[in-house]
């Protein structure tokens, strides 16, 4: 496996983005396909945040995808920045795959002096504790019930 920036591969943005819709449109009603679409292309063009990554199997297929992006929900707005969009293929789940995307994305945000990192799960809260995530608090967030996780990569509390 194999993680690179969005950068490296814009022409993707085809095939994640409705992988994306499809997963969490429910959680942004507002938002179109296009829209998915344009916000990762705003990865492109940052050398900071945001920027998406695409993780590649052996034969350099996209299996799954992570981003870091300023925000990700249109509450929280004072917390920044977001992991976001942690997206693995059906066929690719269960390998610990997901654990690995993870910690590569964090390692990325620690390169990019980034003391503090936010996430919100619907479900996956047990997921990302194991890998040391901390629960900020829970909200109800279009109609649904959210954890806002938090992960000090400066090892702050």
């Amino acid at each position: 496996m194999q993680l690179i920036n969005l950068r490296q591969r814009p022409e993707a943005i085809a095939l994640i983005a409705p992988w994306h819709f499809a997963e969490w449109g429910a959680l942004f009603p507002e938002r179109t396909l296009a829209d998915f679409s344009a916000e990762l292309a705003l990865c492109l063009t940052e050398d900071t945040v945001p920027q998406s990554w695409l993780l590649l199997d052996v034969a350099g297929e996209v299996v799954g995808t992570g981003s870091l992006l300023v925000h990700d929900m249109q509450t929280n707005q004072e917390l920044s920045p977001w992991l976001a969009n942690i997206y693995l293929r059906p066929e690719v789940r269960g390998q610990g795959l997901g654990s690995w995307l993870v910690q590569q994305l964090m390692q990325q945000a620690a390169v990019l002096n980034i003391k503090t990192l936010y996430l919100f799960t619907e479900d996956q809260q047990a997921f990302y504790q194991r890998l040391g995530w901390q629960l900020h608090h829970t909200e109800w967030y279009e109609g649904h019930w959210v954890s806002v996780m938090q992960y000090h990569l400066d090892g702050g509390v």
